[in-house]
């Protein structure tokens, strides 16, 4: 038996939490057990456990445990051991490197805590996208600091955990290789309008390479960096597994040797080389770093929603993409489906296990076990049932969270195909209908929205812009996916937050834009007379810095000089930009950032971004959100 993925906590209130893993052998639900301690002393061995057969002697697994009577006890360190055959799992010959545990400590442990204090939100995390991952540095903080009680309360991922579109070669290689072995053979769908040069029956047969030539516009995929991506149900599980620190923690070197100083080859030749080792060495640090990330994620309850590298880039970006993408019987329907039914299982199950039962239990394994054929039908019927379900969902947590699906539920209107609606107005009635089963006395609710609600303005004003003038080349090129590309569907988003009657204070949290930034707006509740503050908190990337337009679009913005010609957009003073303090004249950061909003008191809240400098150290951006610093 092997862990290949997790223990991950996910979902946990004041009566039972949950964690997910992948267990690879041959595998009996009898035999899995669980028990739970205080102070080494017994505290409940209740649990429920469901799972589902991913591929040979392959299944997920949710184990719930149940609380005592009496309920967690609130802010102690409560230890969990997972056992099989009455065998303790955290031991070393059932994971691939180090055990998910701290330093003092034999198991993994939670807290439950009945108000959060300390939250985390972060996203955007490429393997070979930096040279450092954030997630893999604060858990080496926590390490030092040895002190577990630093760690959040509770971690919200606003998108982007895996890259299916975008993926280094050695990564792609070895998750194929991967794929041969611990699942079945998956037989593909034929390609539309006879782009049949590159296609293949099976997956084994078309190999990792060159997918850009089969995946491609006619196809309706869009990215500009499919050369390796991915298709295969096993392959969108293994990339949530690598990425999550169980798969494994070194990976092969490319077949070309290092270019080095000395040698004569062509210039093009030569760049290829250099970017191919390049992308090689920042995958493999990120992967060496995964187990880290894997111990972070055994200890801090989690919860996230996808935005769309998760299936691929520009996956429902335009009326085009959309149609293009739910062709019954085409290879992109197969490739959004595999993609949702990795993220039903890797995700929203934990964000909601009760909710996504019925998949697990009945829809899902259907869609597995017809992989080795290409079953239309099966396909066509579990698409239609994964892109239309509505995966948003409220947290247990306190501020109550709201995870908002950005994806599925958009639409266009008739006149404005290359613009979405992020939630079209069946969501927002679920939206309400779900905020409407909050307490009366809720006051701050905190908003899962993979892009930011109120976003960079400027920026997003020259996308648009873009958009309107090269239409559908430009919308592909710049993501012009933001929520004031219709501020009428924007205004019945927070006319929806505001349903809530005593709300007083929304976190919104953010990712996506690859720069992070704090922004405030201030609306009137339309039914009692008192204002709401939306406070935009954007945290961006954990792995994944912002490079080449983007870069330098940023970077012009803050010296306030566009084509030469000195401006500054952002003495417009309905904008409420936050400065962070000791302010040094920047506001946005392009830096590997995680963010923290601390809410330690009803009157106190504080934000801060945790940017990591490129040689490791840590830089707080700190925001007083009960008196903020606004720009002028």
């Amino acid at each position: 038996m092997k862990v290949l993925c997790g223990p991950m906590l996910r979902r946990v209130d004041s009566q039972t939490a949950c964690i997910f893993l992948v267990l690879h052998g041959l595998f009996d639900q009898q035999a899995l057990s669980a028990t739970t301690s205080l102070m080494m002393a017994p505290l409940n061995d209740d649990l429920h456990i469901d799972s589902i057969q991913i591929g040979n002697n392959l299944n997920a697994v949710m184990i719930t445990l149940n609380a005592p009577q009496s309920g967690w006890p609130e802010r102690d360190l409560i230890h969990y051991d997972l056992r099989y055959n009455n065998t303790s799992l955290f031991q070393n010959q059932f994971f691939n490197g180090p055990l998910p545990v701290y330093a003092g400590h034999a198991l993994p442990c939670f807290r439950y805590v009945a108000n959060n204090q300390k939250i985390l939100n972060a996203s955007c995390r490429k393997p070979h996208g930096a040279k450092q991952d954030a997630l893999a540095a604060y858990d080496r903080s926590v390490e030092h600091s040895n002190k577990l009680d630093t760690l959040p309360d509770v971690a919200f991922f606003t998108g982007d955990q895996i890259y299916a579109d975008d993926v280094d070669p050695q990564i792609a290689k070895y998750l194929f290789e991967q794929s041969q072995l611990l699942f079945n053979d998956e037989a593909l769908a034929n390609p539309v309008d006879n782009n049949t040069a590159h296609w293949q029956s099976h997956l084994s047969e078309l190999g990792w390479q060159n997918r850009h030539l089969l995946l491609n516009k006619k196809e309706g995929f869009y990215t500009t960096a499919g050369h390796q991506h991915l298709i295969g149900f096993a392959e969108y599980m293994l990339m949530y597994m690598l990425a999550w620190g169980g798969l494994c923690h070194d990976l092969p070197p490319p077949d070309k040797q290092r270019p080095k100083k000395h040698d004569a080859l062509p210039y093009k030749e030569a760049k290829q080389l250099s970017e191919l080792w390049k992308s090689y060495n920042n995958a493999n640090t990120f992967v060496k770093q995964s187990w880290r990330v894997r111990r972070l994620l055994a200890h801090v309850p989690s919860y996230m929603m996808f935005d769309d590298h998760e299936v691929t880039d520009d996956w429902n970006l335009t009326q085009q993409i959309t149609q293009q993408l739910s062709h019954p019987s085409s290879l992109g329907q197969q490739v959004v489906t595999n993609a949702l039914a990795a993220f039903t299982i890797c995700q929203a199950w934990g964000n909601n296990p009760a909710q996504q039962k019925p998949l697990i239990e009945e829809v899902l394994p259907d869609l597995i076990n017809a992989l080795p054929s290409y079953n239309a039908q099966s396909y066509q019927q579990t698409f239609e049932r994964l892109n239309n379900l509505n995966f948003t969902t409220l947290a247990p947590t306190s501020p109550p969270a709201l995870l908002v699906d950005t994806r599925t539920q958009r639409t266009f209107r008739s006149d404005k195909p290359l613009y979405p609606l992020l939630v079209d107005d069946g969501a927002l009635t679920h939206i309400r209908d779900l905020l409407a089963s909050l307490d009366e006395s809720t006051e701050r609710l905190l908003v899962l929205s993979p892009a930011p609600m109120f976003g960079f303005t400027e920026l997003e004003q020259i996308q648009l812009g873009s958009v309107d003038m090269l239409k559908h080349t430009a919308a592909t090129a710049v993501d012009g996916e933001c929520w004031i590309s219709d501020e009428q569907q924007l205004e019945k988003f927070c006319d929806a937050i505001t349903s809530v009657s005593n709300l007083k204070q929304c976190y919104v949290l953010s990712g996506d834009v690859h720069y992070g930034f704090c922004r405030k707006k201030t609306l009137a509740h339309p039914a009692n007379a008192h204002n709401v503050n939306f406070w935009q908190l954007t945290s961006s990337s954990i792995s994944n810095r912002p490079k080449g337009a983007m870069e330098l679009a940023l970077g012009a913005l803050h010296k306030s000089t566009v084509l030469g010609l000195s401006v500054n957009p952002f003495k417009k003073k309905h904008t409420q930009y936050l400065k962070p303090e000791r302010w040094q004249g920047k506001f946005l950061s392009g830096h590997l950032n995680l963010g923290i909003l601390t809410l330690d008191a009803p009157d106190s809240h504080r934000y801060s971004m945790h940017v990591l400098r490129p040689k490791g150290e840590w830089k707080k951006w700190e925001y007083d959100l009960s008196k903020p610093d606004l720009l002028e």
